[in-house]
């Protein structure tokens, strides 16, 4: 199984239906809500819903936390945690 960050690039470049660049190409410090993805509001709430129904996770719990979404590799530390605390979760229940 690949790493999160590179399903999250996959899921960027799919979501965002970029056609001139591969997932590799994306640097983990790329600049999300700024620089050469030009992701807007729209784009957002578009890979939220991708990232959220492909990791199974709640991805925004309440308040957008665009510290999340500064950049590859923040976006993945954000992931990372929810995955860990749906583990812990599944892990106390049973």
């Amino acid at each position: 199984m690949r790493n999160v960050k590179q399903q999250l690039k996959s899921i960027i470049i799919q979501g965002l239906r970029i056609t001139d660049r591969a997932p590799e190409s994306l640097q983990d410090d790329e600049p999300l809500l700024v620089g050469g993805l030009e992701i807007d509001s729209i784009d957002i709430l578009q890979l939220i819903l991708e990232i959220e129904r492909y990791f199974d996770i709640k991805l925004v719990d309440g308040e957008f936390e665009k510290s999340s979404w500064k950049s590859i590799n923040t976006l993945t530390v954000t992931v990372e945690a929810k995955l860990a605390a749906k583990d812990l979760a599944h892990t106390l229940q049973t």
